[in-house]
């Protein structure tokens, strides 16, 4: 089988994924229960532990924001400006929600921010 480019991104040795972990983390089983979670599940978690992280360490907003990847690319000042004028059109439109709406959506679906 013939090694593609991307091949060569990958780490050959298992140990080095779990370099800097201590024994406590590796012995936990954590790791091994991570494996079977879904990707929106994984992606929640790493969002979870990012907040720990912040409130712990007292880290900065925007500090806390780096350690999120989307995989999305950035707007555009353009781009946020188009946003933030149809935002506005659609609160003149009365298509809004109110602040106890937006707070019980967020508590259903990330429950863990009570």
């Amino acid at each position: 089988m013939a090694a593609t480019e991307k091949d060569y991104d990958m780490v050959c040795e298992p140990v080095a994924t779990t370099y800097g972990m201590s024994d406590q983390l590796l012995s936990s089983g954590l790791l091994t229960q991570i494996s079977g979670l879904s990707t929106a599940d994984k992606k929640c978690l790493i969002s979870y532990i990012a907040q720990e992280v912040a409130s712990d360490e007292d880290v900065d907003d925007d500090a806390l924001w780096d350690t999120y990847d989307s995989g999305l690319p950035p707007y555009t000042l353009e781009e946020l400006h188009a946003r933030i004028e149809e935002s506005h059109q659609q609160y003149l439109r009365g298509e809004y929600v109110t602040a106890e709406e937006s707070d019980a959506e967020l508590k259903k679906e990330f429950p863990w921010l009570r």
